[in-house]
């Protein structure tokens, strides 16, 4: 039998693997970072055991090469849609749905097409609302050119057998390329992440601000309300809360690595300088100056306080929140 298969792309797979190592990622570093029994390095595997369900999910759905959509002489078959292979007697109509730049092929069939599987009420209310069939072919996870597409199965669907089987043989698929409204979407977005990213490490509100929103948000989109535009940003704003979450925890394990390593080089260079002098140096600058640090370091060093106080001496520093912390020499770390 002459057949076209339509594969799903790796894209999605590799989308779903990319946004669930940063948190795997970061849960590895909390639990190296946190002694056993702490409340931070049981989170730690929390978050490894969440988010490390979406790796063997992305890998199957990058290896998958079972075929979505078979378009064959006798019909068409899409593995999305749970249902039997629709004849091409029974196709009245094909056309191209764009549901907030998700491509869909709506089929309109006639009485004969019965549905294996019939769908929820509220799914053919919301199909009806917004110019859907209840038998729709899901274009999101193959890159092809969708309006080709949707011509194709309305020519095919007039034509005789023999005629079918010519233009299957003929018919050649063309792939969609990365487009500047792509590119400026994720210029968007990376902004938006950039902007949410310094609000959330200025204030500590702010940071519990985003977070609220991106739960609302999640709950709004995962109870699916009828009103499709709302769906849709809620899933924006839900996605761009957990970048941001993954973006200050990263943010803040790395400031704390760098501030503490920092300050525990000036420290034992003050104590060096003790000893030689038997009195403790009167400025840091010229300790700081001393050390091997690179221009990230360096920045750091730049913003410790250096506070004498009798023969003794402390180091504070304005951390991340706006948080005004001083350095436990006993324990090296910011308190």
């Amino acid at each position: 039998m002459t057949e076209l298969k339509l594969y799903k792309t790796i894209t999605k797979g590799l989308k779903i693997i990319g946004m669930c190592l940063p948190f795997v990622a970061i849960g590895l570093w909390i639990i190296m970072d946190n002694p056993y029994g702490t409340s931070e390095y049981f989170m730690g595997w929390v978050g490894i055991c969440f988010f490390g369900l979406g790796i063997p999910v992305g890998l199957f759905q990058t290896f998958d090469r079972r075929p979505q959509i078979i378009i064959s002489e006798n019909g068409i078959w899409d593995r999305t849609t749970n249902q039997d292979e629709v004849k091409w007697d029974q196709i009245i109509e094909a056309y191209l749905l764009d549901i907030f730049e998700q491509k869909f092929i709506s089929l309109v069939t006639d009485d004969t097409f019965v549905f294996k599987k019939k769908p929820y009420k509220w799914a053919a209310k919301i199909n009806k609302e917004i110019g859907a069939q209840n038998l729709n072919l899901h274009l999101g996870q193959i890159n092809i050119d969708e309006i080709e597409l949707t011509n194709f199965i309305n020519r095919i669907s007039k034509e005789n057998i023999e005629d079918r089987r010519k233009l299957i043989k003929t018919f050649r698929i063309k792939k969609i390329n990365f487009s500047v409204s792509d590119f400026q979407k994720i210029l968007v977005y990376f902004l938006i992440s950039i902007t949410l990213l310094f609000l959330s490490l200025s204030s500590f509100t702010a940071f519990m601000s985003i977070m609220v929103v991106m739960g609302i948000s999640a709950m709004t989109a995962r109870w699916r309300p009828d009103n499709l535009t709302i769906i849709r940003y809620a899933g924006i704003a839900t996605w761009l809360g957990l970048i941001n979450m993954v973006l200050c925890l990263g943010t803040i394990m790395i400031y704390d690595n760098i501030t503490e390593d920092v300050a525990e080089q000036v420290v034992i260079e003050i104590e060096e300088f003790q000893k030689l002098n038997t009195t403790i140096p009167k400025e840091i600058k010229s300790i700081s100056n001393k050390l091997e640090l690179n221009f990230i370091e360096r920045y750091f060093a730049n913003q410790i306080d250096y506070n004498i106080l009798d023969n003794d001496y402390e180091l504070k520093a304005d951390m991340l929140f706006g948080k005004r912390r001083k350095y436990n020499n006993n324990n090296s770390e910011w308190k």
